[in-house]
């Protein structure tokens, strides 16, 4: 094994990016290359000593600013799913199963905690909870007391690992087939004839090479709008007060809306088909969604209100608010 590999070896594999590295093996090639050996919270101290042993370094408190890691698993309120699959997109394992419009659910002994998929939800409805110890192993460190303990947490670190490497060996294949059509689309288009002396088969040829030129045009602005829309919808969901006032659901909605949007247009362009307008939602299904927004709403008020031992009759208040919300989203999600 190399170097890097033996030092991969040692991180828990959670993927989260806690060390300022997309990933564990990344941070590995790092801390090979002199980086700090105290970056990696979900490894906590035992993997600083353990690295501090292989590397012969001097010992180092874990980096506090990096936040906390403690065993937990992500679950999903799937009656508040509006199944937008961002959660799916965000988690490095592929712990998430569902589809668009369907609720998801998150597979128990796969998720390894790294709550990449809370931030992305436009709902808000993922929470991380307890990891249940006495059930599932946790694959932080900290936690594995005996021989046979270790050896399975290992064996899980290793298969968090390989379906990491298998999730970006597989968007790799999905990015390099998307650019090889491109390629072969635009190397149709300007293919030179073999009556190159006709003159209406020359402009046709320019005809053509100029809309290959608009093609590559129109995806690079496609790609740069799909950018900055998800980084507005990003910047909202973090500055934005939890509940959000109307105003700021309101924002939020149209936001997501620009950046669903924004996605429909990339992948119509990468297909190679021609835009079409995109068409209206229907009403009810535009309904259902901001019921279910109202509602997360209303739950995450009477949870701050029952924890602040608000008036009773605030909380009675909240309570029939909260039952509101429910009969609407049940009367909307009816056929």
């Amino acid at each position: 094994m190399s170097l890097i590999q033996r030092i991969d070896a040692l991180l828990p594999q959670t993927q989260c990016g806690k060390c300022g590295h997309p990933g564990c093996k990344p941070y590995a090639e790092g801390i090979a290359s002199g980086e700090p050996i105290n970056k990696c919270p979900p490894g906590g101290s035992e993997t600083i000593a353990a690295l501090a042993d292989l590397l012969k370094v001097p010992v180092l408190e874990l980096d506090v600013s990096r936040g906390s890691a403690p065993a937990q698993i992500a679950y999903i309120r799937e009656a508040e799913c509006i199944g937008c699959t961002k959660c799916i997109q965000a988690c490095p394992v592929d712990a998430i199963v569902g589809a668009a419009k369907f609720m998801h659910t998150v597979i128990v002994d796969e998720c390894t905690g790294c709550d990449l998929c809370v931030a992305p939800c436009p709902v808000d409805c993922i929470e991380m909870h307890p990891l249940p110890l006495a059930t599932v192993l946790p694959i932080v460190g900290g936690l594995a007391f005996s021989l046979e303990e270790q050896q399975a947490r290992a064996a899980k670190r290793n298969h968090a690992r390989r379906r990491f490497e298998q999730r970006n060996a597989r968007l790799h294949r999905e990015e390099e087939q998307k650019l090889a059509e491109r390629q072969a689309r635009a190397q149709r288009a300007v293919q030179p004839s073999e009556v190159t002396l006709d003159p209406v088969q020359a402009a046709l040829e320019r005809v053509r090479a100029q809309k290959a030129a608009n093609a590559d045009a129109a995806l690079k602005k496609a790609k740069v709008d799909l950018a900055m829309s998800r980084a507005q919808l990003n910047k909202s969901l973090k500055a934005f007060g939890h509940p959000p006032t109307f105003e700021q659901q309101s924002q939020l909605i149209v936001l997501q809306q620009q950046f669903d949007a924004a996605e429909q247009a990339l992948a119509q362009l990468e297909s190679g088909a021609p835009p079409v307008s995109a068409p209206p939602a229907p009403a009810k299904d535009a309904e259902l969604k901001r019921a279910k927004i109202q509602l997360a709403m209303r739950r995450a008020e009477l949870k701050k209100a029952q924890t602040s031992e608000a008036p009773a009759e605030q909380i009675e208040a909240l309570q029939n608010a909260l039952s509101e919300a429910e009969r609407q989203v049940d009367a909307y999600a009816a056929p």
